[in-house]
């Protein structure tokens, strides 16, 4: 195939790149760096819904960042990591001060109490240092002494610690006038989940490739459009497209199955059947198929239309309109909307995406999606990878909904299945058991590893171990892993599978809970129990057991407390156990 292939795609006014394949054929893909959530296409159709009792709604003409909101995106780019001074040096924008806080609502939504606790150097400030809270308080509470530290004008159970800050008009005042606020990662916010991308500042002129997680490619897999067919077309069997929930090789049984036909890059003929040859995308406009999770799943009937994910979970790729008479066909994005609960199946949409042309190379993303095999691990509420095939790469798709309420084990009071899956979105919100970390060592150098999977647990833990020395090979893979070899994905599925990495993980919050029972909670005086022992199972899983008790600890990279770290668990916790 020539390079002139590149062609034979339009890019749709977005910025893009070229990718070369390892036989020099050419890709034309999106440049994720260059690209942000104001600068993509606007969406071409008018909707709402209404999410437990939220309206969501989308315009005609609006861009991304207008309709999604921070808790839509964080499984996929996780945007709660960012403060809005990292925004600013990533932007080079020197003068982040000059935005006024009526441009981060988020801001003024916040209880005094709640914007002490996300920016704790206020604590020790007078409230006459803060000029929006001076003014509020001179507004509220005329005779607060605005000289008194903040600590101690909002004591515990003082009617102060409720109000506002959006209780005065905030224009006046700037990011400035909140000294710190800039500093502090946005997950510090109490709702951060439901600001809009572009009410917080200059986050919808940030890169998708400059998010935490970074918008790439998922996989490497590239085919060619051989055929292009229209809706006389029925009844395709082999295909690439479906959904995260219903798998990537859903058939369409209908009386209208539009799709392109794809072949291998090679185009070898009729004696070289490759693996893409023959298989259809089907048009998203004409099949829908199952999509979402949780408590979101049965919004838009529960469908979604047929496509692909090479891109990640923050959109879908959905083929649109094959025209067989010029020999092209249009594709537009789809996004969803999400809670601490679920997720609604990628409906919103569509947005205009690429236009390609028979013969072009088409970005397929993972190969191994083609196939999926539904198997359950246990305890599992979302995608992950392992497979009975003993296929590191195998696709497993886990409906939520399925396992979310089901009767489970209670230790001590507490949901074990909750609990365990409220540390796990705060902790490895990809849920990829395919996941590995860094290197480290610990007791002086006495024992070095890697962490490995979804819940990132270190080779050199002794209940990790015990799991990977039961595979033959086990202990010479250790002994690898504490010279800090980095093993692939196949070598973790092999010696540290997604059911050890289950049992590693739910035995450990056993024992948590357990122990944790027993111990004295100097708030209350009395053994932990019910919220607080989830709280403080959470902060020994993120800071250690010897941990403080709602400690002001961050972690190494300053970004998050062992305190807003339980907090966050906690209310996870109680959204999820509360539908069960």
């Amino acid at each position: 195939m020539s390079n002139a292939q590149v062609d034979s795609t339009q890019k749709r006014d977005l910025p893009t790149r070229t990718l070369t394949t390892s036989g020099n054929t050419n890709v034309l893909l999106p440049d994720w760096s260059q690209i942000s959530f104001s600068r993509m296409p606007a969406i071409t159709e008018s909707g709402s819904i209404n999410v437990n009792g939220i309206d969501r709604k989308w315009r005609q003409g609006d861009t991304p960042d207008k309709y999604l909101t921070l808790g839509d995106i964080d499984e996929a780019l996780r945007p709660d990591l960012l403060s809005l001074n990292t925004i600013a040096q990533t932007l080079n924008y020197p003068d982040l001060d000059t935005f006024s806080l009526d441009s981060f609502p988020k801001t003024g939504q916040q209880t005094l109490q709640e914007l002490v606790d996300a920016v704790p150097s206020l604590e020790s400030k007078s409230a006459a240092q803060v000029p929006p809270i001076a003014k509020l308080l001179q507004t509220k509470s005329p005779q607060t002494n605005l000289n008194s530290p903040l600590r101690e004008i909002l004591a515990p159970d003082s009617a102060l610690e409720k109000l506002k800050l959006n209780q005065i008009d905030l224009s006046p005042y700037t990011v400035a006038d909140i000294p710190g606020i800039e500093t502090v990662q946005l997950s510090n916010f109490t709702g951060w989940q439901n600001s809009l991308i572009k009410d917080v500042p200059l986050l919808n002129s940030l890169s998708l490739a400059s998010f935490p997680i970074k918008l790439t490619e998922s996989g490497n897999t590239v085919a060619r459009i051989d055929l292009i067919w229209g809706q006389a077309e029925k009844r395709r069997q082999r295909t690439v497209s479906g959904s995260d929930v219903a798998g990537f090789a859903v058939p369409c049984s209908g009386q209208s199955c539009p799709y392109i036909e794809l072949d291998d890059l090679e185009n070898s003929g009729r004696n070289i059947r490759g693996e893409f040859e023959g298989r259809s995308w089907i048009s998203g406009k004409y099949q829908k198929v199952d999509g979402g999770w949780g408590c979101l799943k049965s919004v838009n009937g529960g469908k979604e239309p047929t496509g692909r994910l090479p891109f990640g979970s923050a959109f879908k790729v959905v083929v649109m309109e094959p025209d067989e008479k010029t020999d092209t066909v249009d594709t537009a994005l789809f996004f969803r909307f999400k809670n601490i609960c679920g997720a609604t199946p990628y409906f919103i949409g569509p947005v205009p995406f690429m236009t390609y042309r028979v013969n072009a190379p088409i970005f397929i993303g993972a190969s191994d999606s083609i196939a999926p095999t539904s198997i359950q691990t246990q305890n599992s509420n979302i995608k992950t990878r392992t497979g009975a095939t003993n296929s590191p790469n195998s696709e497993v798709v886990q409906s939520p909904a399925q396992k979310n309420c089901q009767p489970t084990e209670t230790i001590q009071g507490v949901n074990v299945a909750a609990l365990s899956k409220s540390i796990n979105d705060v902790e490895s919100r990809n849920g990829d058991y395919n996941a590995v970390g860094t290197y480290t060592c610990v007791d002086g150098e006495a024992d070095c590893g890697i962490a490995l999977g979804k819940y990132q647990a270190k080779s050199y833990d002794p209940d990790v171990q015990q799991q990977v020395t039961q595979v033959e090979g086990g202990k010479e893979f250790l002994a690898k892993l504490s010279g800090g070899y980095k093993p692939d994905s196949s070598e973790l599925f092999q010696f540290f599978p997604p059911a050890a990495q289950d049992a590693v993980f739910e035995t450990r919050i056993r024992d948590k809970v357990n122990s944790t029972s027993k111990e004295i909670d100097p708030t209350t005086k009395n053994s932990f129990s019910s919220e607080r022992l989830v709280e403080r199972v959470a902060q020994k899983y993120f800071g250690g057991d010897s941990s403080q008790v709602d400690s002001n600890a961050k972690d190494i990279f300053g970004r998050v407390s062992v305190k807003n770290y339980a907090s966050d668990v906690l209310q996870r916790y109680k959204d999820i156990a509360s539908g069960c």
